[in-house]
Formats: C-alpha cells, structure tokens, sequence
C-alpha cells in the first residue's frame, strides 16, 4: 500500500496488490496497481453494513451479535445497532 492510501472498512486486498489509489469500503481488490474486481455486497447492504458499524460496536456486544455478524444479515446489523444506540448516520 502506498503512503496516502485509505482501504476503507472490510475491503479485501488481494496479496502482492499494490494498492495506489483508495479502496471503497467492502470492495475486493487486486494486482499491479490493484484495481476493483467486485464489491463484496449489493450496494444497498453495504449502506446497511456501514450505518451498523458493527466494528465499533463494544466489544460484549459484538461477541454477543458474533453470529449475526458472520451471517450476512445486513438489515439485522443495523436492528441491533439502532437498539443500542451505535447508529451511524
């Protein structure tokens, strides 16, 4: 990764990429310089993932949510954020 550079939360990099520019939050990266190969999510959950903010979340709250994390239940993320007030805008 190049000085400057910003991989935003749950981008994937692809190893020996060099990643030169940004990578948008949950985006799957890769090569020389490392370009977009897919987003890991529709748009629409990813918007889900991000206003849940389950990464900073407490860590007893996430651990309590773990499964509901690793499920892939965006709309169910942001349920339990909202409930415990970790709603981002």
């Amino acid at each position: 990764m190049l000085p400057g550079v910003t991989v935003g939360h749950c981008a994937v990099v692809a190893a020996a990429s060099v990643v030169a520019a940004d990578v948008d939050p949950y985006a799957v990266v890769a090569g020389n310089p490392a370009l977009v190969v897919r987003p890991r999510f529709h748009e629409e959950n990813i918007a889900w993932l991000l206003r849940a903010a389950w990464w900073d979340w407490p860590v007893q709250l996430a651990t309590e949510h773990a499964r509901v994390i690793m499920a892939d239940e965006p709309a169910e993320l942001e349920r339990i954020a909202a409930e415990h007030g970790s709603l981002q805008a």
